[in-house]
């Protein structure tokens, strides 16, 4: 389970009120996860903490049969995602509410909260609903 540090305290207090809030540099605009001290864009110090719809599309992902570390025994098969956030972020997470077979690079995706206990609640995500999915064709 994650251990909020100081600097990634603002982020999962946000996920604990089904928020997801990103840093955002000043300086150049970037958006900056996983939580930092400076802006890996720039080097700018100057960072602050934005709500953000959290909706993206899978860019990619891997479906893990067997548990990935023992707090997740109960959750295989386990789907690991690289999501890219429409804001042009990645995360790396968990998708939830689908078959694995049905998962697919392009799938659109919107945040869930999964509160664990009272004082951590992880990011993960699931299909967004019917009229907000967009299939396209894969590759050829």
């Amino acid at each position: 389970m994650p251990v909020a540090t100081p600097t990634s305290a603002p982020f999962w207090d946000a996920l604990n009120r089904d928020e997801v809030r990103l840093q955002r540099c000043r300086a150049c605009t970037a958006w900056v996860y996983y939580p930092r001290n400076r802006c890996p864009a720039c080097g700018s110090p100057e960072l602050t903490w934005s709500q953000i719809d959290p909706v993206g599309t899978v860019l990619t992902f891997s479906v893990a049969r067997k548990p990935t570390a023992p707090p997740f025994a109960d959750l295989v098969p386990q789907i690991i995602a690289i999501v890219e956030l429409d804001i042009g972020v990645m995360v790396t997470s968990t998708l939830t509410d689908i078959d694995p077979d049905s998962v697919f690079v392009g799938l659109e995706v919107r945040a869930v909260f999964d509160h664990i206990d009272d004082t951590t609640t992880l990011l993960r995500f699931r299909p967004r609903g019917r009229e907000e999915v967009r299939r396209s064709e894969p590759p050829t």
